[in-house]
C-alpha cells in the first residue's frame, strides 16, 4: 500500500480547522471610500441578506461637506433603516435606526434646495435633516416624512418597483423645478410624481405623469440625476437597456454668477467746526447695503405706474376706509412699517396705517386710519421704497419710484317718485293800502287794494358738491 505524502496530510488537515480552535483562516476585506464624496460598495449587515434598497447622503445648512448617510434595506419582506457617519471609515459602521415594515419595494431620498460651494465653485444640495421615504405595500405606493408615518400619503397604486431621485432646481426662480422625484412601474410601463416648488413658496405633490417614450413591457426601472442638469429614467426592456432624459433645468446654475467687488482707497475726510459736548453714552453709527441697485437703462423705457384706483367701500355709510391701487407691473420684495408711514393722503387729518400687496390682482392695498366720506377726492402719494421692486427690460431689477394716484369723488344719488308737487302754505299775512285815489263820478268809487303775500322756502344739502 502506497504511503500519503506528509506535505498532502498537512493540506488535508487544513481542510477541517473549525472556529472552535481558533486556528481558521480568516480574510476581512475593507472597502473604503475614495473620497469624502464617494461611497463604494460594502456590506452593511452580515445576518440578513438584504434583497434590495437605496442609499441617500445629507448636508445640511451650516455643513462644510456630506456628514451622513441613510440606507433602507428590505431584509425577508421587513424594510429597515441604517446609518452612518462621514468619513465612511471603518470607524463608523452602519447602525441600525429604525423598522419601517412589510414592503415589495423601497426608497429613499432627501430634498433641499441647490447651494453654490464659493470655494470649490459648483453647487451642492443642502438638505433637509431628515429624508423621505417611499414604500410599496400590497402594490399601494406611499410616501412619508422619515418616521412620521401616521402623514403617510399614498402616492399611487398598482406599483410594482420604485425609484427615487432629487432633481435640479433654479437657484434664481424657485419654482423653476424639476423636484423630487418617484418613478415606478405600473403593468410594464413608466410613471412618475414629483415634491415640486410652487409660485408661492409651497412644495406640492404633482399629479401623475406617464414616460409615454419607454413604452411598455419595462421590468426595473432606476431614476437618476445627470450633471448636465437632467433627469433620467433607466429601464431594462426585453433584454434592451432603454434610457430617457428630460430637457436641462439650469436657470442661474450652469455658469457662477457674476460678482462685483469695491475696494475703497486714498479716502480722505474733512470734518470742521467741531463741538464737544461731554454726554453719559458713546454713540455710534453704522450702516449697510441692503438694496444695492444696478439699472442699466434705455430711452423711452415704460416705468411702473397705477392704472386704476378702487375705493375700499363700507356696506353701511357713504364712507370708505382705504384703496386699492392697481398697478401695471407686478411688484416683489417685503413690505416693512416704514412703507405705510410714508405713504400721504390729501385729506386733513387721516394716515395709511397698514398697508399690504395683493399678486393676484397685481394692487397695493392701503387701509386709513379713518373714514373718509366718498364725496371727496383723495390723492395719494406713495414714496420711492428699495424694499419693493419690478422687473424692467428683461430681469433688471428696478425699485419702486414715487407714485401719485387721484381716488376721485363720487356723487350721493338720491332718487324719489316722479311728478312732485310742493305745498306752500300762508302762515302770516298782511294787507295794506300802498296809494288810494278817489275820483268822484256818476260811478260808484272804487278802491284799488294790493295784497303781498310773505312766504319762504328752504334748500337742505344733499351733498357737498355745489349745486
Amino acid at each position: 500500500m502506497r504511503s500519503i505524502p506528509t506535505a498532502l496530510k498537512e493540506k488535508l488537515a487544513n481542510r477541517f480547522k473549525v472556529e472552535n480552535t481558533k486556528s481558521m483562516a480568516n480574510l476581512r476585506v475593507v472597502a473604503t471610500q475614495t473620497s469624502v464624496n464617494s461611497l463604494l460598495s460594502e456590506p452593511i449587515h452580515e445576518d440578513i441578506a438584504p434583497a434590495f434598497g437605496d442609499v441617500a447622503v445629507r448636508q445640511t445648512a451650516g455643513e462644510s461637506d456630506l456628514s451622513l448617510a441613510y440606507a433602507i434595506c428590505l431584509d425577508d419582506g421587513v424594510a429597515k433603516v441604517y446609518k452612518r457617519k462621514f468619513p465612511a471609515g471603518m470607524e463608523f459602521p452602519w447602525e441600525y435606526q429604525w423598522t419601517l415594515g412589510a414592503a415589495t419595494d423601497v426608497a429613499i431620498e432627501f430634498n433641499g434646495v441647490w447651494k453654490m460651494n464659493s470655494e470649490k465653485e459648483w453647487y451642492y444640495l443642502q438638505t433637509e435633516d431628515y429624508p423621505y421615504i417611499f414604500y410599496v405595500r400590497n402594490g399601494n405606493l406611499y410616501v412619508q416624512s422619515w418616521t412620521n408615518s401616521d402623514n403617510a400619503s399614498l402616492i399611487a397604486t398598482g406599483v410594482s418597483q420604485i425609484s427615487a431621485c432629487k432633481g435640479w432646481q433654479s437657484s434664481v426662480e424657485p419654482d423653476i423645478d424639476q423636484g423630487l422625484v418617484i418613478g415606478y412601474l405600473k403593468s410594464g410601463s413608466v410613471y412618475y410624481r414629483a415634491l415640486c416648488c410652487q409660485e408661492n413658496g409651497s412644495y406640492v405633490w404633482e399629479a401623475e405623469h406617464e414616460v409615454a417614450t419607454l413604452g411598455t413591457g419595462n421590468t426595473t426601472l432606476s431614476v437618476i440625476r445627470t450633471n448636465d442638469f437632467r433627469i433620467g429614467f433607466l429601464t431594462q426592456n426585453n433584454g434592451r437597456m432603454l434610457l430617457t432624459l428630460t430637457h436641462r433645468n439650469y436657470a442661474g446654475m450652469s455658469v457662477r454668477p457674476e460678482t462685483v467687488h469695491i475696494n475703497a482707497a486714498n479716502v480722505k475726510m474733512w470734518i470742521s467746526d467741531i463741538n464737544e459736548l461731554d454726554t453719559l453714552n458713546k454713540e455710534y453709527a453704522s450702516g449697510n447695503t441692503a438694496y444695492p441697485y444696478v439699472l442699466l437703462d434705455e430711452p423711452d423705457t415704460v416705468e411702473i405706474s397705477v392704472a386704476s384706483v378702487e375705493k375700499l367701500n363700507r356696506e353701511t355709510d357713504f364712507v370708505c376706509y382705504g384703496f386699492k391701487l392697481h398697478l401695471t407691473n407686478p411688484l416683489y420684495g417685503s413690505i416693512d412699517s416704514g412703507f405705510p408711514i410714508k405713504c400721504t393722503l390729501s385729506v386733513s387729518g387721516v394716515t395709511v396705517t397698514s398697508a399690504s400687496y395683493d399678486s393676484e390682482e397685481q394692487a397695493l392695498v392701503l387701509y386709513t386710519s379713518a373714514d373718509i366720506r366718498r364725496t371727496v377726492a383723495v390723492t395719494i402719494t406713495m414714496p420711492e421704497y428699495r424694499s419693493l421692486w419690478y422687473y424692467k427690460l428683461g430681469l433688471q431689477r428696478w425699485f419702486l419710484p414715487t407714485l401719485s394716484a387721484v381716488a376721485a369723488a363720487e356723487t350721493m344719488d338720491y332718487f324719489t317718485f316722479g311728478n312732485e308737487t310742493a305745498g306752500i302754505s300762508i302762515v302770516s299775512t298782511g294787507a295794506w293800502i300802498d296809494e288810494a285815489v278817489f275820483t268822484q263820478c256818476f260811478q260808484p268809487a272804487h278802491t284799488a287794494i294790493i295784497a303781498v303775500v310773505a312766504s319762504s322756502i328752504s334748500l337742505q344739502p344733499v351733498s357737498t358738491l355745489p349745486i
